[in-house]
């Protein structure tokens, strides 16, 4: 076959099967269902979907003459029937042999992802050549269909050609993902053509870095040396003209103003382009919390002055949102949790946010109970998109074993987001409190200045596999009614090692600190006491800390705690959590250990629900005083930390 003939039905192919193919579907697994007053739970796919009285049932062999298991594995995810074999089946012998006839570019495209250009695949059913079976044949009731797949031998890139590169190297911040080197578009590197797609789109992210938001591929050609297993490519990448921000324009807006979310975007006409700025500006448009959606789109084409148009399109959520939730341990009892919220209050998306708990439910007796009622005003894009104002005032009581307290607390202050990782917060804070406890009855006038900056460097915020997050927070504090001056610290950090696809192992340790005043001319709630759902599973909540002569507990001037979990997948929704918790506070301002080391043991279970894991924690306090449990159930959402 002539070389021109041959790279162009190659091109075809590889144009058509990879930009079609670039992804498998994953197999379906078996599921299970059942219903409860009217409404089905783990409902498989299958069982939700009715067959077709006309449906077409067959049977299926792959055979695929390999010893690659990511060959195999990829040939087996690219075939619909194969995939599809435990699934409703088509609704018709049509539709059957239409999904048939499209098995075989299917399939190739299989085969070039993994570097085979020489491969041959033979469909028969019941042993008959699927491609001369015509579309209104009549079919047995359930056919044999047989899937012969010789991927002849893999291909390695032989000649690569690039031409109309970026300069190179990149510049540190505007380099992609990964350069072509580095995806492996080099010679004698197997020839996947998965790697010529994304090294594409590589030469063509290096020129947008650089602020050319219209460079694209203008050749591309691919040609299969068979007698040398090799392939040649040649790639010609056209720049097009550098340009800088034209008109920014807002499109789906009801109540938000347009110039406010110009604003948040942070994209201001005239400045070059990047589309690291694209990137930022919708994320700071989707952490206001009042769009459905979020599309940040580019004009067509740069004008002859340089300017490319950007518009901003979003889709307003529902501004009042109604929620709650429910809690429960066996040693803090029942918690209840609501609350009302307003978005975008005055078309800038301010938000209005009305909470309501009540909390240690274990008797009837309403006294026993916590309570809590606030309200918080949130201002955003105070000076930069990422700093918000925020207001609150809080009123509760709360009622645990070691102390009553009643408080109101005002706050006013900032959160700031520095980068994706890293936010930091300051505020102003005034409360009053009354506190019974083993100190006695105290009335406090509490002002503070809480400060924390967190670190986040985890996979993910409610179910993290990889990654560490560290917090730290200050509060320096002002009491009038003993007149003390002093500061409350504390530092914390967790850190998630996976040691396998179903294995994470997870640690966290906390340390804090109290300077400048004794504990018992402190709010009960200030003091520093442990054990809880998150603290040391086994012991009552804030039931860990220095105990007086008598056995009556009391908070502490400093603490130390740390936890270590092994996370286990069993399948792709539930895992089982074995913990070791560990901890104790202390009078003194630095833990001096004078207090023994509470720990606590357990096991949990975790089930996934895409939002986060339901966690049921059972555990038990290895060395406790009289007044602790024999054991403790906590049930919440999400990892205990």
């Amino acid at each position: 076959m002539p070389t021109e003939r041959k790279s162009l039905i190659l091109k075809s192919l590889m144009t058509c099967s990879m930009a079609a193919l670039a992804f498998v579907p994953v197999i379906p697994a078996p599921a299970f269902a059942f219903e409860i007053f009217g409404y089905t739970f783990f409902e498989s796919k299958k069982s939700a979907e009715s067959e077709s009285p006309d449906a077409q049932h067959y049977t299926i062999e792959l055979d695929i003459a390999s010893d690659s298991d990511d060959l195999k594995n990829r040939v087996e995810s690219a075939s619909l029937l194969y995939s599809g074999r435990d699934s409703t089946p088509p609704p018709s012998s049509a539709a059957f042999l239409s999904r048939l006839d499209a098995e075989y570019g299917r399939i190739v495209a299989a085969l070039y992802t993994e570097g085979y250009y020489g491969g041959t695949v033979a469909i028969t059913v019941d042993g008959k050549d699927a491609s001369a079976i015509p579309l209104d044949a009549e079919l047995p009731k359930t056919p044999v269909v047989k899937i012969d797949v010789n991927p002849g031998r893999q291909f390695r890139f032989g000649q690569v050609d690039i031409s109309g590169r970026a300069p190179q190297p990149p510049p540190k911040d505007d380099r992609p993902e990964k350069t072509i080197e580095e995806l492996g578009l080099v010679p004698g590197q197997v020839a996947k053509s998965t790697i010529v797609l994304q090294s594409e789109q590589s030469l063509i992210d290096e020129w947008r870095q650089l602020g050319y938001p219209k460079a694209n591929i203008a050749l591309r050609d691919a040609v299969a040396d068979h007698p040398t297993d090799t392939l040649d490519v040649s790639v010609g990448v056209a720049s097009g003209p550098p340009a800088v921000y034209g008109d920014i324009g807002v499109t789906g807006t009801e109540k938000m103003n347009p110039d406010f979310i110009v604003k948040q975007s942070g994209l201001k006409p005239g400045q070059p382009y990047d589309p690291d700025d694209l990137a930022k500006a919708q994320k700071q448009l989707r952490r206001l919390q009042v769009f459905n959606a979020v599309r940040v789109v580019e004009g067509d084409t740069v004008a002859p002055d340089g300017g490319l148009p950007i518009t901003l399109n979003v889709v307003e959520r529902k501004r009042h949102l109604i929620g709650g939730g429910v809690s429960y341990s066996t040693t803090d009892g029942v918690g209840l949790d609501g609350y009302w919220e307003h978005r975008n209050l005055f078309g800038q998306a301010e938000k209005l946010r009305l909470d309501a708990r009540v909390g240690g439910i274990q008797s009837v007796n309403p006294e026993d109970f916590t309570y809590a009622l606030g309200a918080t005003f949130t201002k955003p894009g105070i000076y930069t998109p990422t700093t918000d104002l925020i207001a609150s005032i809080l009123a509760q009581r709360e009622v645990v074993d070691a102390y009553t307290e009643e408080s109101v607390t005002g706050q006013l202050g900032f959160t700031h987001e520095f980068d994706d990782r890293l936010k930091g917060s300051v505020a102003g804070s005034l409360a009053f409190l009354k506190t019974d406890d083993n100190f006695g009855k105290r009335d406090f006038i509490f002002a503070s200045l809480p400060s924390s900056l967190e670190y986040d460097g985890s996979n993910d915020e409610k179910n993290p596999t990889s990654g560490y997050r560290t917090k730290l927070s200050l509060e320096p504090f002002y009491e009038a009614n003993f007149g003390n001056m002093g500061v409350i610290a504390s530092l914390e950090g967790s850190v998630y090692v996976p040691l396998g696809e179903r294995l994470v192992l997870a640690a966290r340790a906390g340390a804090g600190s109290i300077l400048g005043a004794p504990a018992d001319e402190l709010p009960a709630s200030r003091l520093f006491l442990l054990g809880g759902g998150q603290s040391i599973r086994g012991y009552g909540y804030r039931n860990v800390g220095p105990r007086l002569a008598n056995g009556d507990v009391v908070g502490g001037r400093s603490y130390v705690e740390g936890s270590v979990e092994m996370r286990i997948k069993v399948t792709d929704s539930i895992g089982v959590v074995p913990f070791v918790d560990a901890g104790n506070a202390f009078s003194s301002s630095y833990p001096d250990f004078s207090e023994p080391v509470k720990i606590g043991a357990g096991i949990g279970l975790r089930y996934d629900t895409g939002l986060g894991p339901i966690r049921v924690d059972a555990a038990v306090p290895l060395n406790p005083d009289n007044d602790d449990p024999n054991f403790a159930i906590y049930i919440g959402l999400g990892q205990a930390f």
